[in-house]
């Protein structure tokens, strides 16, 4: 399956437009560079976002390679603007007013905004000729409806016995609606091709469900989201159970409404909605009032009425207001056997040859407990008992290609920018567990964050994005010592791999492997790490996530590699085994993350210098009695993960702790802690003053919980 377009960034050129702006108005002199950037920032945004909705073109249609190759330079000149203005930004904080010295001292940065501004003039002009005859039915591309009914077209279901079961009973039992009172909607959740709908047709067509309601209707909703369309199908499907057509004439909400709590009155009810979604371009209020709408007829039914839905996310079933949820995870590898073993015998009771069972094995694996996939790859086998085709079916990605043909739309339906924030997950590796903060600050190190009109802040914004993407179940949750973890399971993570080819890569341990030039964020064992030194061109890396290697031996971040990485601003070491930092890390000049966990020997006093590092995750104190005077002043970090500092040599009871990074911007401070301490604030170069004498707090910090340990 062909990779799709890069990541959309137009909302990246309106924010960085802004940047630059703020920065001309600092400037005086004859010609002003920054003021040329934010104009050809500004003129380039709408075209970019037009553009940006026609990149779900099928990989056949012959605009697709420009349109593609034209985002891909559209992203590179974004990505440079961005470094330009950080380093103008961090040359202004450590030289005179931008100002006096933007001409004088930043020739190397004027004449690359002066080429970086040709270049988007150029895609400006270039983007005319992506406009074909038929744009207009490009921009509105909507994919092939979806239709599924009520026909239980399974001789039986594997692995979903349970689930049915459970449904089946909340359906029937006379004490669901007079025992408590519950919420009549119930829920089946899981990914693209998990087995809902099958879920739900077995429940449908069982014969207790058939005895138990009066009146059944199915509907399949796919993307209708519209009350009178959505009326509209429920009738049909009554109408044709009832053998009453319905009149598809009318046209009026309000009657069609009333036809549907007439037919359903005094009658116990069930309806089925398979395959429900929410409409993205309207707010969860919005689409709350919509489904009430739609349902309202059913208050004319009897007690114990049920509505039946399935749907890929859980923010569905907390908008239809759902009283019990069944949560589909992939089935087990036993089952996917059995499955697989039916289609590809054509459901005879015949052994499997011994000579298929060790390739049907690794056909069962690569699957990742999708059932969709297991039934595909069974009917390709179907056809030969030969050894080698099998063969041939594992050395292929075509379970994966049938895994992402059944999920992709989930991750279509989502908003850009969520789109970015997701896919970005991509470079973790499939048991890596992350924490939400992590996350978040992640993507605000890497500008996938944008302040919003509402004046929220980054991070307030980050953990909103976080949860949307949970809230459409494209994250797990995993409980330890009382801590809540997140993960990727096999389907999402086949997905976010998919779309994020481009931008992303893994490279597991002794693997050779060739780094696209696009590659932007990268995850690797210490293992590999040397040969990233000699091999590759990283300039333009912005993620670096480093992975303990198999080997026992302790990992060293080689001296001259971190040259290499002149664009990186997220190095996270915590999965890794290097214990010791190069003094050359004052060379990441756009750093913003930095997470270190197994390093024994004490920071290298060059990590002051890091002018632009706003996270700071440090597990324990690192930091040299040494360091020099007021050298602290030139950080500028907003959130540190642990208490960043070290013990005062005599110490008062209060335990005071001396932090040598200024903490203007700080705006929280986690730790592990036995005893209180007294924090002591350093500002602007001033000496060391105790909180307590007087001197005011940073009055963005939110919190402080910082210990000794």
């Amino acid at each position: 399956m062909p990779a799709p377009a890069p990541w959309p960034v137009s909302q990246d050129v309106a924010a960085l437009a802004d940047r630059a702006s703020a920065f001309s108005r600092a400037v005086v002199g004859p010609r002003n560079d920054l003021g040329a950037l934010a104009a050809a920032l500004l003129r380039i945004q709408p075209v970019a976002r037009e553009l940006e909705r026609w990149r779900w073109l099928t990989p056949g249609d012959p605009e697709v390679p420009d349109l593609h190759a034209w985002l891909f330079e559209l992203r590179d000149a974004v990505a440079d603007a961005e470094s330009i203005l950080d380093e103008l930004h961090r040359r202004r904080q450590i030289g005179p007013p931008l100002s006096a010295c933007v001409y004088a001292t930043f020739r190397g940065p004027g004449r690359k905004l002066r080429r970086l501004t040709e270049r988007l003039n150029r895609a400006r002009d270039d983007s005319e000729r992506l406009r074909p005859g038929s744009a207009a039915a490009i921009y509105g591309v909507r994919s092939p409806n979806r239709v599924t009914g009520s026909v239980f077209a399974e001789r039986k279901v594997l692995g979903r016995g349970e689930e049915c079961n459970s449904i089946i009973s909340r359906l029937v039992d006379d004490c669901e609606e007079t025992c408590r009172p519950v919420s009549p909607v119930i829920a089946v959740v899981g990914h693209g091709g998990i087995g809902k709908t099958t879920v739900a047709q077995c429940v449908y067509n069982d014969a207790r469900v058939e005895a138990r309601f009066d009146l059944r209707a199915w509907v399949c909703v796919w993307d209708r989201s519209d009350e009178a369309e959505l009326t509209r199908e429920i009738l049909q499907s009554i109408g044709c159970a009832d053998d009453k057509p319905c009149d598809d004439g009318l046209a009026s909400l309000d009657s069609l409404q009333e036809k549907f709590e007439n037919l359903v009155a005094r009658k116990r009810f069930l309806l089925v909605l398979d395959d429900v979604w929410i409409d993205e371009g309207k707010t969860e209020k919005e689409n709350r009032s919509i489904w009430n709408r739609v349902l309202v007829p059913l208050r004319s039914a009897t007690t114990g009425s049920k509505v039946l839905l399935t749907t890929r996310m859980k923010l569905v079933a907390e908008v239809l207001n759902a009283g019990y949820l069944v949560s589909l995870d992939g089935l087990r590898s036993s089952d996917c056997w059995l499955l697989l073993k039916e289609v590809a015998l054509g459901g005879e009771t015949m052994d499997f040859p011994p000579e298929l069972q060790e390739v049907a094995g690794t056909l069962v694996a690569m699957v990742k407990g999708s059932p969709l996939a297991a039934k595909a790859i069974g009917q390709m086998a179907r056809s030969t008992r030969s050894t080698r085709k099998w063969r041939t079916l594992v050395n292929t990605e075509i379970s994966n290609d049938i895994i992402i043909s059944s999920i992709q739309l989930s991750y279509k339906h989502l908003p850009g920018h969520l789109q970015r924030c997701f896919a970005y997950c991509s470079i973790f590796p499939s048991t890596w567990r992350f924490s939400r903060s992590q996350l978040v600050n992640m993507w605000i190190a890497l500008g996938f964050i944008q302040s919003s009109a509402e004046g929220k802040g980054l991070e307030e914004l980050g953990q909103k994005y976080f949860d949307d993407l949970l809230s459409r179940s494209f994250f797990g949750t995993a409980n330890k010592d009382q801590q809540t973890y997140y993960f990727l399971d096999d389907l999402m993570h086949i997905l976010a791999q998919h779309f994020s080819a481009h931008d992303c890569m893994k490279i597991n341990e002794g693997i050779p492997v060739v780094i696209p030039p696009t590659v932007r964020h990268l995850s690797v064992s210490t293992d590999y790490l040397p040969q990233l030194k000699s091999k590759y061109r990283l300039g333009r890396l912005q993620t670096l996530l480093v992975l303990r290697s198999s080997s026992l031996s302790s990992g060293h971040f080689p001296r001259k590699l971190l040259a290499k990485f002149k664009n990186l601003r997220v190095l996270d070491l915590s999965g890794s085994d290097i214990v010791e930092l190069p003094e050359s890390i004052n060379q990441l000049v756009h750093l913003h993350y930095l997470a270190i966990c197994s390093i024994t020997n004490k920071l290298p006093k060059t990590i002051y210098m890091l002018k632009h590092l706003e996270v700071c995750d440090i597990p324990i104190f690192l930091f040299h009695d040494d360091h020099p005077r007021g050298v602290g002043k030139s950080v500028t970090v907003k959130r540190l993960k642990t208490c960043c500092g070290k013990q005062a040599s005599n110490p008062s009871s209060r335990h005071e702790v001396q932090f040598f990074f200024s903490i203007r911007h700080l705006q929280a401070l986690e730790s592990i802690s036995t005893q209180p301490v007294s924090v002591i604030w350093c500002q602007n170069n001033s000496s060391l003053v105790d909180q307590e004498s007087g001197c005011s707090h940073p009055s963005k910090l939110q919190t402080i919980l910082c210990w000794f340990v």
